[in-house]
């Protein structure tokens, strides 16, 4: 969501080379194509629905901005929110996929 994206250091109309989503995202300079978030950000009186995006481009690294959907061809990234005390293992592979295993008593231990 646009929410994540300024979590994660993003501000509308602004380039953020350095933050965590920009940094782990496909940047194809030849393309220009950057990807929808899940937000919507208007809908006009014509019921086109306008939605925030993020630049992946390297003139425009992490640039949050809106646009009508109708009018453009952007990617769409799977995100997949995980709360704060899981850990990961396997290397994202379709033969070796990531599974998540919950650490919760680990945590919970730490935090006392």
């Amino acid at each position: 969501t646009a929410d994540e994206i300024v979590y994660a250091g993003g501000k509308a109309g602004t380039n953020a080379p350095n933050a965590y989503y920009y940094l782990n995202s496909e940047k194809n300079s030849s393309t220009n194509v950057p990807w929808w978030t899940m937000s919507p950000y208007a809908l006009p009186d014509n019921g086109i629905v306008g939605v925030f995006y993020v630049r992946g481009y390297p003139a425009y690294p992490g640039y949050l901005n809106a646009h009508t959907v109708y009018a453009t061809t952007y990617y769409v990234r799977p995100v997949l929110s995980l709360k704060s005390c899981v850990e990961l293992e396997g290397k994202g592979l379709a033969t070796e996929p990531y599974t998540i295993k919950d650490i919760s008593e680990k945590c919970a231990a730490l935090d006392n």
